[in-house]
């Protein structure tokens, strides 16, 4: 999440011959850096990510960009820049001090969900084989081998040791490259346990880039959509999607435990060789708002179109709302939250809803949500069978 930061500019610059000379303005080189206050930032970060080497042109500008790139890692309360005489005319030497956020994740955090699900589905055969106990394990980096290297791993086990859900993910540094940055991930869900988070393909593989472009952004890659496995699939859907993927998303929300108000819209392209007939098209669109202190309302809509054979369409509206009980730092960490949802295929409409009591606590390396879980999920989703 962003994170608000101060930054102060000082000129300990006793020369007025540093800035101008008669008629002639002179520039200040940069000297060396020297930082302060942190370690979660390699040495060479800011010679090679930000462009801050010896001899470089310094300005208003390329301060305030530098601060804005290494208080958008969302590793830092704050970032403090002072400029300082160098030992040559003409010279300045910069120092930055950094103040972590405790709140914030540092090299690697271990993540953690336990929840009781009590599954109302009337059908003997699914309520047989869901046990109503969950766990999930989870690791995190925003600084892998203090490199901003990015990666995460999730799995999702019942009390029954099956797995019912997995993700991985990794991403290149976010300023490796100008508005830029790269990632991958893959992820699989049972969709008769996971109704939420499936939707047309229970098994996807994604590695594309992202370009800032305007207030969105664009991303380009390739995509890898199965639905081959016997546990992870969701019948009625392609077994297979594979092709080049070009997609669009603007998002003003900040995502974390809580969303803040905003929106995302976004649509993306799986080509295929097989032209528009067996292409993938999706659409997203998303709002948050606040009803009252500590609440919000998010209003979710999906769709995947499978090329012009099949259409599926889910809606949702997650209220949540925290609790004024055992808050720190203005940090709700009871709340109880709703989702209900309905996903449209062909003549099929399924319908599922779920209620959440959970309780949330978070720090610089640990992540935990204990919670019980109420469920209503579809029937039909084991009675549909693959075309």
């Amino acid at each position: 999440m962003k994170k608000s930061g101060t930054c102060f500019l000082s000129l300990f610059l006793f020369s007025p011959s540093a800035w101008s000379q008669g008629s002639e303005t002179r520039t200040l080189t940069l000297e060396r850096i020297e930082s302060v206050g942190s370690q979660r930032l390699p040495p060479d970060f800011f010679e090679t990510e930000l462009g801050l080497r010896h001899g470089i042109t310094l300005d208003d500008a390329v301060l305030a960009q530098a601060r804005t790139r290494i208080l958008g890692t969302g590793l830092f309360r704050s970032a403090q820049f002072f400029l300082k005489r160098g030992a040559e005319p003409g010279q300045a030497r910069l120092n930055i001090e950094l103040e972590d956020d405790p709140s914030i994740l540092g090299s690697w955090a271990w993540g953690s969900s336990l929840a009781v699900t009590q599954d109302q589905r009337t059908t003997e055969t699914l309520g047989s084989e869901l046990n109503p106990l969950g766990v999930r394990g989870q690791l995190i980096s925003r600084n892998m081998f203090g490199l901003l290297h990015r990666a995460s791993a999730q799995v999702d086990y019942d009390g029954q040791g099956i797995l019912r859900a997995f993700q991985l993910g990794y991403g290149f540094p976010r300023f490796s490259a100008e508005d830029v940055q790269f990632d991958a991930r893959m992820e699989a869900m049972d969709p008769t346990s996971r109704y939420f988070d499936t939707l047309g393909f229970a098994s996807k593989g994604e590695a594309f880039w992202t370009l800032e472009h305007g207030e969105g952004s664009i991303q380009y890659g390739v995509a890898l959509y199965s639905n081959q496995d016997e546990t992870f699939r969701l019948r009625g859907f392609p077994k297979v999607v594979a092709g080049p993927r070009v997609g669009y998303m603007k998002e003003t929300r900040l995502l974390g435990f809580r969303t803040t108000d905003g929106y995302a819209l976004g649509g993306a392209l799986v080509f295929t060789t097989k032209g528009t007939r067996e292409m993938s098209y999706e659409l997203e669109g998303a709002w948050t708002s606040s009803l009252w202190p500590s609440s919000s309302a998010t209003l979710q809509t999906q769709i995947l179109s499978y090329g012009l054979i099949s259409l599926s369409q889910r809606s949702s509206l997650r209220l949540e709302q925290a609790l004024p009980v055992w808050n720190t730092n203005d940090d709700p960490l009871l709340y109880v939250q709703l989702t209900h949802g309905s996903d449209r295929w062909r003549e099929f409409k399924d319908e599922g809803s779920e209620f959440r009591l959970g309780l949330r606590f978070h720090s610089s390396g640990l992540i935990a949500d204990f919670a019980f879980t109420l469920s209503r999920f579809p029937e039909r989703l084991e009675t549909r069978e693959a075309p």
